[in-house]
């Protein structure tokens, strides 16, 4: 099982780490240097994709085999599955954003207003953020369980 927590935190790191660093500094420099950082954006693109599809696996996978080893236990409280079912929730709105955002054309993914906020980057950012926090609230309820 730690194996599995391992590679669930390796992952989630990945993806929320890889939009914090798009968000303060992939994002900046491409308004502020468009034609330099058109050519880079294109070589990072690709790779940070293929990144972010293996973490989104990885993070399907191992949280599933993470709940059920949970459920079976003592620990699995009312709160506890109250708190996961809102951070698979969020979880779920973060990978729907991914996959809207790859098949929307260039021109409405520019476009502005409540829509954008809702589905853009920031949204994946700021929900990854508060899964992180849910994740270390399901750890504080586990451990409350135990004692």
């Amino acid at each position: 099982m730690v194996l599995v927590r391992y590679a669930h935190g390796i992952a989630a790191i990945a993806w929320v780490g890889g939009s914090i660093f798009h968000a303060l500094i992939l994002r900046p420099l491409t308004a502020t240097q468009p034609e330099k950082m058109s050519s880079a954006m294109s070589l990072i693109a690709p790779a940070y994709r293929e990144i972010i599809d293996i973490a989104v696996v990885t993070l399907i996978v191992s949280g599933i085999i993470l709940m059920f080893s949970r459920i079976q236990g003592s620990e699995a409280t009312v709160s506890w599955a109250i708190v996961l079912g809102v951070k698979i929730a969020l979880a779920i709105w973060m990978f729907y954003i991914v996959w809207r955002r790859r098949r929307m054309s260039s021109e409405e993914t520019v476009r502005e207003g409540i829509a954008s906020k809702l589905l853009g980057y920031n949204a994946i950012l700021a929900l990854g953020l508060i899964v992180f926090l849910l994740a270390n609230v399901l750890r504080e309820l586990v451990e409350a369980s135990l004692k």
